[in-house]
């Protein structure tokens, strides 16, 4: 259960840092929370407090995420509860792994993209999709694709804004496309990664998207329409 419960803080993290709501949310272990003497929670296997993004999405807002959240927590055997409005109790729950008798004896990747929870996954993957290609709009021959991998991850634990349906040919060819952004990267130092990071996440929120990759596209161009699309991306911010 330790093993389960660590990977669920760690994809807990990761999920948060991608979305941008990892602000003002901190995490404790079952021993840090005792000494607060609180008043929930005091036989969990974590805590998390929140007032930010995390808060208001468990409280009041966004359904997706809301599932997400739930879907990650599940996905590791654990359920979770709201004590006061600000902090979140996980508790493991063994009846949640087990599903038909099956649990981690499961041996090659193949046999385990056969097990129900990889399969209800999939299949959800597919329909908040809407059974079309999420890169070209396709409808047949789709699949799901993990857009990237952490060391001991079971396929279904991973958070459902980590897994794209693609069809075959968009599969394949975006598979190859971030495996050659992973090398590039490997130029790269730390802190100009930070600075990509911060890019993607920032700009993507602050400018529309399709001006802000039209931007993107235009750098380097011999037809020096950079500062056109840069003036153009700049007047259609998504917040005025």
């Amino acid at each position: 259960m330790k093993e389960k419960r660590d990977k669920l803080i760690e994809t807990l993290k990761l999920w948060l840092e991608k979305n941008d709501i990892m602000g003002e949310t901190h995490f404790y272990t079952i021993e840090e929370w005792l000494e607060r003497e609180e008043e929930y929670h005091n036989e969990s296997e974590f805590v998390i407090t929140t007032e930010g993004g995390l808060f208001y999405i468990l409280n009041f807002g966004d359904q997706k995420q809301h599932l997400e959240f739930e879907d990650i927590v599940l996905s590791f055997g654990f359920f979770y509860e709201l004590g006061n409005a600000w902090n979140i109790g996980f508790y493991y729950d063994e009846n949640l792994e087990i599903i038909d008798g099956s649990k981690e004896s499961l041996k090659t990747y193949s046999d385990k993209l056969q097990d129900i929870r990889w399969q209800d996954k999939r299949n959800l993957v597919k329909s908040n999709a809407g059974y079309r290609c999420q890169d070209c709009g396709a409808s047949t021959n789709l699949e799901v694709h993990h857009c990237y991998y952490q060391y001991g991850r079971e396929p279904w634990e991973y958070p459902l804004d980590s897994l794209r349906c693609l069809c075959r040919n968009c599969h394949q060819k975006r598979g190859k496309l971030e495996t050659v952004l992973r090398a590039k990267f490997a130029d790269l130092r730390f802190d100009e990664l930070e600075i990509f990071k911060k890019l993607i996440s920032k700009s993507i929120l602050v400018y529309k998207r399709v001006a802000f990759f039209e931007f993107l596209n235009s750098i380097g161009n011999i037809d020096g329409d950079m500062d056109e699309k840069y003036d153009k991306m700049k007047t259609i911010k998504r917040f005025g």
